[in-house]
């Protein structure tokens, strides 16, 4: 099972605007579309004191996922990945299923720095068809 994190010191989207069964298109920084998935379950937390690893690696053993394991593709980047994840008040785990890489890349015209933006409901390849038109 794979999750997707987004972590912020403000609360920004994703936090409690994702829902199971939004569809999440993947695009690379500053380039193209790359691929999409549909979110399955989803937990936010809040505190604002910082979060807590503990309660991170908990909800994470809950769902049978090993995040600052041994064998974990974050173990590289397992302190900075702790250091953000205390420094933020606000996150969104997001359970991803029904993975979609595209073979062809597929470029779009953003000119906003957002990280994250919400188009609506629709499934990925609905978006990108009146994105790139």
């Amino acid at each position: 099972m794979s999750i997707e994190t987004r972590m912020s010191k403000i609360k920004i989207p994703p936090y409690k605007t994702v829902v199971a069964g939004d569809h999440v298109i993947l695009k690379q920084s500053g380039g193209p579309i790359k691929g999409a998935f549909e979110v399955g379950k989803v937990d936010t937390l809040h505190s604002e004191s910082g979060l807590d690893s503990e309660l991170y690696e908990s909800i994470c053993e809950a769902d049978g996922l090993k995040i600052f394991g041994q064998r974990d593709v974050m173990n590289m980047y397992r302190d900075v990945f702790q250091k953000k994840w205390r420094e933020s008040k606000y996150a969104t785990i997001m359970h991803v299923q029904n993975v979609c890489r595209y073979n062809t890349l597929i470029p779009i015209k953003k000119t906003n720095r957002q990280a994250w933006v919400v188009l609506g409901r629709g499934t990925a390849e609905e978006w990108l068809k009146s994105l790139t038109g």
